[in-house]
């Protein structure tokens, strides 16, 4: 059964419930032949994927009039010769602990990237230039990603086929890694050869109505000065450096900055911070310094959203002493560690197992950090100054073929859902994959919120209505974090 809809040429969703994964044999090439890829050197008919995405495409309505000829160039409208094309798909991490048939629930494949290579391509016109970049978590090995999505395979492959001007970037300028004896430490990466570039949104920021309550912490996970275990810690922390009320200021790669044209490849996946990840959460991963994005601020409504109500005694009585016991029996190589953590499993006791650190509804933090980078990827020039005019175009697409539910980004369940979204507006892309997921946008700060937005709009009054009325749509139902249950 195939299902599609289309929507104003705005956003649209294609659903094949014969395709329960993805193609795995590197090319990826398309499944028959097409008129407009005379270039093509082979065929894979058991590449579904990149069937569904060019009717998407078609769906969109983007060269109608050329559609099924060799003329057809759907992103000539966005993408013109000489143009720069950054690809951002969502990596992450290169390890799921449920194992290997649950990553590829977590990060986008390969085979979704190669039909978005070849219809940029095809609106290059042989001069320009395409990367695929992001800036997964500081833990990630990038080389185990790339040999498990095939992207770089798969760019190796289409460079010998002569497809110039395309490269892969890992834009991290740092991996942690962790010693034996359980201390954390940092190695360079060469990281964005264009360098990164500082952006203060000051005043226009969407945290600056939170500077007149005075004193306020942010805080993320990948601020190891900060004390995450005690739920009553409410110190300084390296993000309040960036975000306070004299600046508001984000770090990002010039990379990113310097495309003409984004293409943002993301996972459908739910959150247990944001409740959602889709392409607006996507635009996370072009951040340098990931100490400089705000996920949750300490303590409980209404100063803080790191908590609904604190967690037992307890609770945290055991986690200080499995994280002392750790580091003390990796210090000197013992066993035991293993045993002590299935325990604490058992028990409830591990991180995840209560509400805390923002994973939850009440979450008033990072929903701010994603739109404000959501504007930064439209108005911010090569040089980062915000400019009134979007600087770039942006084309949205949602992988949806094997996604995640649960207690995602990274830890959630593995379901098979079949579907692709795409679509020129990331908040409209949202909220219409967010009507596939069988859920309401509203709950959804990162895409209700986009509205109301006065200075470097995402939406203008002219969108529509967010709930998508009188569109059906396949309703996945979809299994939320507990924290937004």
């Amino acid at each position: 059964m195939v299902n599609g809809v289309f929507f104003s040429s705005i956003a649209s969703y294609i659903q094949d419930h014969r395709v329960r994964h993805y193609c795995l044999e590197v090319p990826f090439d398309p499944p028959e032949e097409y008129p407009e890829l005379p270039f093509i050197e082979g065929t894979n008919k058991s590449n579904i994927v990149y069937k569904m995405i060019r009717e998407l495409l078609q769906q969109l309505n983007l060269d109608n009039e050329n559609f099924g000829t060799p003329r057809w160039n759907p992103f000539k409208d966005i993408i013109k010769p000489g143009n720069t094309v950054l690809i951002k798909p969502n990596l992450v991490t290169h390890k799921h602990y449920l194992g290997k048939d649950a990553l590829y629930s977590t990060i986008v494949h390969g085979s979704i990237i190669r039909p978005i290579i070849d219809y940029v391509y095809i609106a290059l016109q042989g001069n320009g230039s395409i990367i695929i970049a992001d800036n997964p978590i500081e833990s990630a090995d990038f080389k185990s990603l790339m040999e498990f999505t095939q992207i770089q395979n798969l760019a190796d492959n289409l460079i010998k086929r002569g497809y110039e001007g395309l490269k892969v970037i890992d834009l991290r300028p740092r991996v942690s890694k962790e010693e034996k004896k359980g201390n954390f430490y940092y190695e360079s990466l060469p990281g964005d050869p264009l360098g990164y570039v500082t952006i203060d949104l000051g005043k226009d920021s969407l945290f600056a109505e939170l500077d007149e309550d005075g004193e306020i912490h942010y805080y993320t996970l990948a601020d190891r000065t900060v004390d995450h275990i005690d739920p009553k810690y409410n110190e300084k922390s390296k993000t309040d450096d960036y975000h306070n009320p004299s600046t508001h200021r984000y770090i990002v790669s010039r990379s990113v900055l310097n495309a003409d044209t984004i293409i943002n490849v993301a996972k459908m996946k739910s959150h247990c911070k944001a409740g959602i990840s889709l392409a607006l959460k996507n635009m996370i991963g072009t951040v340098y310094e990931k100490d400089c994005m705000p996920h949750h601020r300490p303590g409980l409504p209404p100063e803080g959203d790191s908590f609904p109500i604190y967690p037992a005694t307890h609770y945290i009585m055991a986690r200080k002493i499995y994280s002392a016991l750790k580091r003390c029996l990796q210090m000197h190589r013992m066993p035991g560690v293993k045993t002590f953590r299935n325990w604490l499993q058992k028990n409830k006791i591990l991180v995840g197992q209560q509400i805390e650190h923002g994973n939850w509804k009440g979450n008033d933090t990072i929903w701010r950090t994603i739109l404000d980078l959501n504007r930064i990827a439209v108005y911010a020039d090569k040089d980062g100054k915000m400019r009134d005019m979007p600087q770039r175009s942006q084309f949205a697409l949602i992988d949806g073929i094997v996604s995640q539910q649960g207690e995602g980004p990274m830890a959630g369940k593995s379901v098979s859902t079949s579907v692709i979204v795409g679509g020129f507006n990331p908040v409209l892309v949202d909220a219409l994959a967010i009507k596939t997921m069988g859920l309401d946008y509203q709950l959804f700060k990162s895409v209700s919120k986009a509205r109301e937005i006065e200075k470097w709009k995402l939406l203008n009054g002219k969108e529509p209505d967010l709930s998508f009325p009188g569109i059906e749509v396949p309703n996945l139902r979809f299994e939320l974090s507990k924290g937004w249950r």
